[in-house]
């Protein structure tokens, strides 16, 4: 279990290179999952919780796999004001919380995910020592291991309307908001006007859509942080990467053990990017 994975991940985006993800849902088993995507050459995983059933001992197992392993793992809360705090306290790296319009609830996840200065996340963090990365606390000071868990822990606000990119050069100014990722089919639905007869990847490609999709790579690109995008094909994330967007999901989730269909997807995606 190395130290300061998530650390280094952080350094990996704000550097400006492309990093890849995966949605993950139920029917899996963890240790396979995650030592699979490792090889396809993932940089983290994201447990979905909104969209998902997936209980809480098979994302414990997912936490033991992802340091074992030595790969961030992230979930994506139920609801933007759900407790994901036990998620944290036992080893999850971070959040992507869903449907985030305003400062005010960006900075609920801020205040849940860190420890002050920065937040005000409680301290409960002594039941394992995977938020430590097996760090004995009896033999590291108190603030250096609030310190330690604060810059190993990440949070993506999700922009998902267009109130949430009206508001989002106040809320990435926010003090522990690493990025955005775009939820590009719910701000299709937020923006409606669309063609009845269109397919998914008609209304995805509408001209309103690319010029909001620009407008939030430039807003992230002036902030100094993160971009993500989700919610299109290969060929789809190849032309936003070019854009600007660093943070890039790849299309589908893994189901019922179908990870071995993630390969030709990051495969191709990576040969359109070059």
């Amino acid at each position: 279990m190395e130290k300061n994975v998530t650390y280094n991940f952080k350094l990996k985006m704000q550097s400006g290179e492309r990093i890849f993800g995966q949605q993950i849902g139920p029917g899996n088993d963890p240790e396979q999952t995650v030592r699979t995507l490792k090889s396809f050459g993932f940089d983290f995983i994201l447990v979905d919780l909104e969209h998902n059933l997936v209980n809480k001992e098979t994302i414990y197992a997912y936490i033991r796999a992802a340091k074992e392993m030595d790969i961030p793992l992230l979930i994506r809360p139920e609801e933007k004001t759900a407790n994901f705090r036990c998620y944290l306290d036992a080893g999850v790296n971070g959040v992507m919380t869903p449907r985030v319009d305003t400062v005010e609830e960006a900075l609920y996840a801020v205040n849940e995910s860190y420890f002050p200065p920065i937040g005000h996340r409680g301290y409960g963090i002594q039941a394992n020592s995977y938020p430590l990365d097996s760090q004995n606390p009896a033999e590291v000071p108190f603030l250096a291991l609030t310190e330690y868990i604060n810059t190993n822990t990440v949070v993506f606000p999700l922009t998902e309307s267009l109130e949430a990119i009206s508001n989002l050069p106040h809320i990435l100014s926010l003090e522990g908001v690493t990025g955005t990722i775009v939820g590009t089919l719910d701000l299709v639905l937020d923006i409606g006007n669309i063609n009845p007869k269109a397919l998914m990847a008609e209304a995805i490609t509408a001209d309103l859509v690319d010029e909001k999709l620009r407008q939030v790579a430039k807003i992230c690109q002036d902030a100094g942080k993160v971009a993500g995008i989700g919610g299109f094909p290969p060929e789809g994330l190849a032309r936003w990467a070019k854009e600007g967007y660093q943070l890039l999901f790849i299309p589908g989730y893994v189901v019922d053990g179908n990870v071995s269909d993630q390969q030709p997807r990051i495969e191709e995606v990576r040969s359109l990017i070059g």
